[in-house]
């Protein structure tokens, strides 16, 4: 049997933290990241979060925008739409 690997680690600058979700679930947010582009241009990217780890999200609540983070998670995709997300295990709020 194939044992398959689904972790990903992703830092960047915590953003558009929004943790008025009316069914509590999880608490969505997003990393901004910068990356230099094959054209040698600055390419930001705004990765979809969601925490469903109640640890998480009580640690989200206590965070302002732009704080440099590292999240430790699984990538998924929602049930619904599609749309791909990592889904935070872990947070890490690195030093400035």
């Amino acid at each position: 049997m194939v044992q398959f690997e689904n972790s990903v680690t992703v830092s960047g600058l915590l953003h558009f933290i929004k943790s008025d979700k009316k069914d509590g679930k999880f608490f969505p947010f997003s990393i901004r990241h910068e990356n230099l582009w094959v054209d040698g241009t600055m390419r930001k990217d705004f990765l979809t979060v969601r925490a469903f780890v109640p640890e998480v999200k009580e640690q989200l609540k206590t965070l302002a925008e732009g704080t440099p983070i590292k999240v430790h998670g699984v990538l998924r995709a929602s049930r619904g739409s599609g749309d791909m997300y990592l889904s935070a295990e872990r947070l890490e709020v690195l030093s400035q």
